[in-house]
């Protein structure tokens, strides 16, 4: 979004230079708005309302519960490869709500949900899963899933593990990242706890900052799959949604690109 706007201000100049200047002060709108959503009071107000995600709270109905951890990517240094930096806070929310079962009497599954990245031989799953144990996870308590790509395929394989399971299930990931992987969830019959990993605050202050203007690009982004979800919904697009009564394992002919 940054290199957006420096282009938008660029042209600016040039209709300025043109004297064109109507033009230059209708173009220029678009910078102005996005300087203005990066300053905190706008990022902060934006942040709360991505990041209000509605609670599904499931009780004691469900003595077993399965914690599906989302992964956040790998990055590889010179031991080799670890999670992605928003990954760590999930790690560690998915562990503490994994230890929480003690307490709870609950019979407790770690769900790693990832595939191979663009650039590894690795799957998400298993360098997760390495993490979890290092937490205290015991490895015959996690599950690995894999082989998704994106959030949408998180969804789908993962579904297609839970199954028939009428387990609860509280879905792990990072805050700005929990409305939209609910929503792929529930497409597939899983009504999900949201357990968010973190809660971003924007800088302080009045000032428009490029960390504010990062957030507010996440924002968007969210936002843009969640619009995409009920366009191809209604295009027909997505693969078939599965009833969260009664949940079977996803059988599906495409995926959708989200």
């Amino acid at each position: 979004m940054l290199t957006l706007t420096l282009l938008l201000l660029l042209s600016c100049s040039v209709l300025v230079l043109k004297r064109r200047l109507r033009s230059a002060a209708l173009l220029a709108t678009l910078p102005m708005a996005i300087a203005a959503s990066a300053s905190p009071p706008i990022t902060q107000w934006l942040l709360d309302r991505a990041q209000d995600t509605p609670r599904v709270t499931q009780h004691a109905l469900h003595p077993r519960t399965v914690i599906v951890l989302l992964g956040a990517g790998i990055d590889h240094d010179a031991h080799g490869p670890r999670p992605g930096l928003a990954g760590y806070s999930r790690l560690m929310r998915a562990a503490q709500r994994y230890h929480e079962c003690d307490r709870t009497r609950e019979v407790c599954t770690v769900l790693a949900s990832g595939g191979v990245t663009a650039n590894g031989d690795v799957a998400e799953a298993d360098v997760y899963a390495r993490e979890l144990m290092a937490l205290g996870v015991p490895t015959e308590h996690i599950v690995r899933e894999r082989t998704s790509a994106n959030t949408w395929e998180n969804a789908r394989n993962s579904s297609a593990i839970i199954g028939y399971d009428s387990s609860r299930v509280v879905l792990v990931t990072s805050g700005l990242h929990l409305t939209r992987s609910l929503i792929y969830f529930r497409h597939f019959g899983v009504v999900a706890e949201g357990l968010p990993s973190d809660r971003l605050r924007a800088t302080r202050g009045w000032l428009p900052s490029t960390f504010n203007l990062l957030l507010v690009e996440v924002i968007l982004h969210e936002r843009i799959g969640v619009l995409r979800y009920h366009l191809y919904n209604r295009m027909g697009w997505n693969d078939a949604s599965i009833d969260p009564v009664s949940i079977a394992p996803a059988t599906t002919t495409h995926a959708s690109p989200h």
